[in-house]
């Protein structure tokens, strides 16, 4: 916790030494409030025929005295100013250290932020994406409480305990005892809460982000789960999740609920104890009148110590949820992170005219270096400039695992992956990705109008790019049928669009950065084989590039200069179209097959 507070902005660190400060003079006023009112019950007791009148601190320090009118007019004058002095200071702590608390998960969500856009895909899968959010979300506004709690709760807690014990012993030594019988027990007791409850409130966030899962793969496959009437089994398994995670808050929380009832009835044992010791004073034969006082007081600072005991125990429940949280907040922040950004590496050249080579030599890659099999195995083959090359193969087999290896989404170990004759992890990340353009399968798109989707690419793009781009993609053809063409608005992850309609547009935003390679990773796969042909064909026509095209379907990769047929992680065929026909039975199977749908 402290670990994280030392990151925080120094401007912010202030603010909330000030709250601090300004609480502190909070505490030590409520502290005094309950004093001048027992001198109330003293003049009261004392009686107006009074030539004087004394205002005593402790029993023992005369800080006013006059006629009894002008002592209770300086009483009245005193105590309104200690209130108004402990309303203004607790105020103004409140709203500094809010907007200080603020302030540090405003910061702490930018650093998380922009630590996991260092992530390369195995770091998240390390993680988990549901469980990266759950951080940023939930984990920093756990924070956020404890900042608040430690704040407020912390040090005033302290402060009326001590405090109140001081000012306590000073107001009656007799009545004292019951503070050594109060305190041990409540300290027990909090004790005791916090030992059971601290592994569950532990489970308790795991489990938060088990739901957090469900909830997002339900909400991005609700349309798999009608079509598939999954929506029973669904709902039973996100149920026993909640439940799951029910019966842990119930859990914890019984533990502490313990704890009110249990206080308050030690609080009436306590006010008993206070009056039988001070029965036995008076039976003794002590008689003061300003004895009623004393013991209104020492009640007073009683209710003090027990809620600065009550304050604590509620702040150790947000510390433990605090800490769970800070130790998940501190494994995203120290994490060790594939680094693939690289930025001293070599410049692919970028008026290159004709598109880059692309080598793959002796490559063997695993996702982990604890994988028993290869994801991709003995990987060898060349590409020259401008021509395209088609993958094809079974799903699992290795297919878009090349892609990725290509714009350096995973660090390879074994092998040589070369592009335009420089080795893929030694170029500059900046040139790799401004001149090597992928598109994947899924299409991503934000929510904001077509042109700012378009945009993404290259903000100062020209009318004439973007036309040439929706022209080629063969986007141009449903653009057209909007009233508001290039401001038609476009809804979160293009749910207003249909999943060809989405493909067209991804490829056009790729094609605004007239990168020299073009991946296209299956991302042909909701369209038509005519407006596939005719978008392929526009491609090499219209820029010059290399092109990989990655493809369940022959038609869209038969014109290829190269063709690769994976399976399990090896290259199974390579060369033409047609001679793959003629000397690789999975390719030769797949074409009569897809061929003989299309007759039909």
């Amino acid at each position: 916790m402290l670990k994280i507070f030392k990151i925080v902005p120094g401007k912010v660190k202030l603010y909330f030494f000030i709250g601090v400060f300004l609480l502190l003079i909070n505490v030590v006023t409520s502290l005094l409030v309950p004093m001048f009112m027992s001198q109330f019950i003293k003049l009261i007791a004392q009686g107006s025929n009074s030539k004087s009148a004394d205002i005593v601190l402790f029993q023992k320090f005369i800080i006013f005295r006059g006629q009894y009118d002008q002592t209770i007019k300086a009483l009245i004058i005193l105590t309104l100013s200690t209130v108004i002095i402990s309303f203004i200071t607790s105020l103004a702590s409140i709203i500094i250290t809010t907007w200080a608390g603020n302030e540090t998960t405003n910061f702490l969500r930018d650093k998380l932020y922009k630590k996991m856009q260092k992530f390369s895909l195995k770091d998240i899968a390390s993680i988990s994406q549901e469980s990266l959010i759950t951080r940023v979300s939930n984990d920093v506004a756990q924070y956020w409480d404890f900042l608040i709690s430690s704040t407020s709760t912390l040090v005033r807690a302290p402060l009326l305990i001590i405090g109140g014990t001081v000012f306590a012993l000073l107001t009656d030594m007799t009545l004292s005892v019951s503070i050594l019988v109060i305190v041990p027990i409540l300290i027990g007791l909090i004790a005791f809460i916090m030992i059971k409850a601290a592994p569950l409130m532990k489970k308790n966030q795991v489990v938060l982000d088990e739901i957090t899962k469900e909830v997002d793969e339900n909400i991005l496959a609700a349309r798999l789960i009608k079509i598939y009437n999954l929506k029973d089994m669904q709902e039973k398994k996100f149920t026993s999740t909640n439940d799951k995670w029910l019966k842990l808050q119930v859990k914890s929380n019984n533990i502490f609920a313990i704890g009110h009832p249990f206080f308050f009835a030690l609080i009436n044992v306590v006010l008993v104890l206070i009056y039988a010791l001070a029965g036995i004073k008076i039976w003794n034969g002590f008689d003061d009148y300003n004895y009623l006082a004393t013991i209104n007081i020492f009640i007073e600072y009683m209710f003090l110590i027990s809620f600065g005991i009550v304050l604590l125990s509620q702040y150790l429940i947000v510390f433990y949820r605090a800490k769970v949280s800070c130790g998940r907040i501190n494994q995203v922040l120290d994490f060790k992170f594939t680094n693939l950004f690289v930025e001293d590496g070599e410049y692919l050249d970028k008026d290159n005219k004709k598109g880059y080579s692309i080598e793959f030599k002796d490559l063997n890659f695993k996702y982990f270096d604890t994988s028993k099999e290869k994801a991709l195995s003995d990987i060898n083959f060349k590409l020259l400039p401008g021509q395209t090359l088609g993958i094809i193969g079974p799903t699992g087999s290795g297919k878009s695992t090349i892609a990725n290896l290509l714009v350096n989404n995973f660090e390879y170990k074994n092998g040589s992956i070369r592009i335009d004759n420089k080795e893929v992890n030694k170029i500059n990340s900046k040139s790799l990705h401004e001149n090597v353009g992928i598109v994947y399968q899924e299409a991503m798109l934000y929510s904001g109008t077509i042109r700012s989707n378009l945009m993404f690419a290259k903000s100062d793009a020209s009318i004439d790019e973007i036309n040439k781009a929706m022209r080629v993609s063969c986007a141009i053809d449903f653009i057209q049928t909007f009233e508001d063409r290039l401001e038609h608005p476009v809804e979160q992850r293009g749910k207003n669009l249909s999943g060809g309609q989405k493909q067209r547009l991804s490829i056009a935003r790729t094609l605004l950065r007239t990168p020299k390679l073009l991946i296209l990773d299956d991302s042909t796969s909701a369209l038509d084989n005519i407006t596939t042909n005719k978008l392929l064909k526009g491609i090499k026509d219209e820029y010059d590039c290399t092109t990989v095209i990655i493809s369940q379907k022959i038609n869209s990769i038969k014109h290829a200069d190269l063709i690769l047929v994976l399976d399990e992680s090896k290259i199974i065929g390579k060369g033409k179209h047609s001679e793959l026909i003629e000397n690789n039975d999975w390719y030769n199977k797949v074409y009569l097959n897809q061929l003989q749908k299309l007759e039909e």
